[in-house]
């Protein structure tokens, strides 16, 4: 049995099973030394397995001595019974005329009454009291075997079933399609920083377009003031045009990337940081789909049926 360690004095489920550890070891060692009787008990090894067995055979040990003195009393109230029983000659007497004046066919029928009647435990020899007791008895017997061999039916499904969900337990921790990727983490952090990355650009450029814009407006209210632009100034504003037209399109891509790197990150937002904890939540998932799925099929064979 294990001691209690000073990380287990600040656990409080630790301790209750510690004490109810120790609680059975006692009782274990009551009932080896009262079948002992005085005798040195065997060593063995104490752990969680030994004690789960020795508790086993206590409990059955137990439930045999139970029995053994339920056994014994009945044996002894029967034997009072049969011992302050008083036979009346006369009825003997009178018995035993009736048997002789019976014919075979007589004495045979009177035995079969009476093997009827003891065997249905009826307290009455009418024929139609122990008529309705064996319909009775025969209806109980087909009820019990048609629940019994629904019952074996269900339990060689449930046998099956679990042969099935253990293969699939089997295949989700061993197959590797199954597992996180070793880079999983790396990549997200990754795709994190290239998102944002790409934000603080777009932001970037769209001032940028936006200081563009303001410029193109105040030189074109200014060309509208004044009729003397020469065309110098007109090759100026379609470069600039041109120059606008070419980053906004460099930031819708890069708008468009970015949507992109979001998609992806979102898949994996769920799954927690650590590796191990994700591995185990995505095998999780993946057996929740695998049971959508069988319920899916299920219900469609049962649209096709």
């Amino acid at each position: 049995m294990d001691s209690l360690t000073p990380s287990d004095l600040f656990s409080p489920s630790k301790a209750r099973q510690q004490r109810a550890q120790a609680q059975d070891w006692a009782h274990i060692d009551t009932w080896l030394q009262y079948k002992y009787s005085g005798r040195t008990i065997p060593t063995f090894e104490r752990n969680d397995e030994t004690l789960k067995v020795l508790r086993e055979l206590s409990m059955a040990n137990e439930r045999a001595d139970e029995e053994k003195t339920m056994q014994e009393r009945l044996e002894r109230e029967a034997l009072k019974e049969l011992s302050e029983r008083v036979v009346n000659e006369e009825d003997s007497r009178l018995l035993d005329a009736l048997s002789a004046a019976l014919t075979p066919t007589g004495a045979a029928s009177l035995h079969a009454l009476a093997s009827t009647s003891i065997a249905l435990q009826t307290s009455t020899h009418s024929p139609e009291a122990l008529a309705h007791a064996l319909i009775h008895h025969t209806s109980v017997s087909q009820a019990l075997s048609n629940q019994l061999l629904h019952i074996q039916t269900l339990q060689a499904y449930l046998s099956k079933q679990q042969s099935l969900l253990r293969m699939q337990l089997q295949e989700l921790q061993s197959n590797p399609a199954f597992s996180p990727s070793s880079t999983l983490q790396r990549q997200t952090a990754d795709q994190v920083r290239q998102t944002k990355h790409l934000r603080a650009k777009i932001r970037e450029y769209e001032d940028k377009l936006s200081s563009l814009q303001l410029t193109q407006q105040k030189r074109h209210r200014s060309g509208s003031s004044t009729s003397g632009i020469g065309r110098g100034a007109d090759i100026g504003s379609a470069e600039a045009i041109a120059e606008m037209l070419e980053q906004q399109k460099g930031l819708q891509e890069l708008r468009h990337r970015v949507e992109e790197l979001e998609k992806e990150v979102e898949v994996f937002g769920g799954l927690p940081a650590d590796k191990e904890s994700a591995r185990k939540e995505v095998g999780r998932l993946e057996v929740e789909m695998d049971k959508v799925r069988r319920k899916r099929d299920a219900l469609f064979e049962g649209l096709v049926g």
